[in-house]
């Protein structure tokens, strides 16, 4: 009888155990902690591995980051943007159609003891194979893979599931902040759209854009929770980013022990201090760039009277239960 884990040349259940997903919403400084946990790697989304191996290495490399990899996505394709129906269901192909109902749709719960097993026999062989090349160009030693999956929070459930073995790590950050940093990028001149029309042009497309914003985060908060709730307690972990920002080497330290890396105080500094954000270029950061501020709280002074209202209307539930105060 044919099993999906026949031919492999490597052992499924020990390489599951070696990959890391970061959860949590866009703009919530998960790329700042893929940086962190990659040092002295860095990050190069078109570089032949997807990122950059130290020029000198004085130890194998034992974390490979994945910037994004949007199994999530093609998996779970969302239509209507990142939106989350009156429910808190995320709208994607198949419930907008209901193409679960349907025993011909590919991924159908019918068949889900067939197609399940052979995406994670899928995932697993992508992330062998990035392990095998990254020792092509470096020393690696049985590396952990860190991938960072921010904009498909809405199949978080569906990953974790098929990938059980794997560790899951919550990124926390206030919803407002996350708000915040979304409109400036989503403005004509901010960096998701470089001199194009933006997300909106007038104050009334503002305000709608600015309401499924609050939703589209209430319902990804909602949905990595639910994952994590049923992901084993010994391989889950919270981070707050406000937690982090405040004490970067406590937190970087401690989440390595969790993570089993051999990590010294030398390095965790070291670490901090290459991605921390005043090593950014003074050309690459600024409120409408990628690298914005780095600043907890300036919702408070950027967002407006009306916007702060509506944010504290959709989100102020999830926030109190998230340990953020109005």
């Amino acid at each position: 009888m044919y099993s999906p884990t026949a031919g492999l040349p490597f052992d499924d259940e020990e390489l599951e155990s070696r990959l890391v997903w970061i959860w949590g919403s866009p703009r919530s400084g998960s790329t700042w902690l893929l940086r962190l946990l990659a040092h002295p790697s860095t990050l190069g989304d078109y570089a032949p591995l997807g990122f950059n191996p130290p020029a000198r290495q004085d130890r194998p490399i034992d974390v490979l980051p994945v910037n994004e990899s949007f199994l999530a996505n093609h998996l779970a394709p969302l239509v209507r943007g990142a939106l989350y129906d009156d429910a808190g269901n995320a709208v994607t192909l198949s419930s907008f159609f209901d193409l679960h109902t349907r025993p011909n749709y590919f991924f159908s719960p019918q068949y889900e003891d067939v197609w399940r097993p052979e995406v994670r026999r899928l995932a697993l062989v992508r992330f062998h194979a990035l392990i095998e090349r990254a020792g092509r160009s470096c020393e690696v030693a049985s590396p952990l893979v860190v991938i960072k999956e921010v904009n498909g929070p809405h199949a978080a459930e569906l990953i974790m599931s098929v990938l059980p073995r794997s560790r899951l790590i919550f990124l926390v950050r206030d919803g407002r902040d996350v708000l915040d940093s979304q409109l400036s990028a989503s403005k004509p001149e901010g960096f998701l759209f470089k001199g194009e029309t933006g997300a909106f042009r007038t104050t009334e497309e503002r305000e709608r854009w600015v309401r499924e914003q609050c939703r589209v985060w209430v319902g990804d908060m909602d949905t990595i929770q639910r994952a994590y709730a049923r992901h084993p307690e010994a391989l889950r972990r919270t981070i707050g980013y406000e937690r982090l920002r405040q004490n970067p080497s406590g937190e970087l330290g401690a989440l390595a022990e969790w993570l089993g890396l051999a990590r010294d105080s030398e390095w965790v500094e070291g670490a901090v201090e290459a991605n921390s954000f005043d090593r950014v270029p003074e050309r690459e950061k600024g409120p409408l760039r990628f690298f914005r501020s780095a600043r907890p709280g300036t919702w408070r002074t950027n967002l407006t009277k009306e916007e702060q209202r509506v944010a504290l209307e959709v989100m102020g539930e999830k926030l109190e239960e998230l340990g953020y105060s109005a």
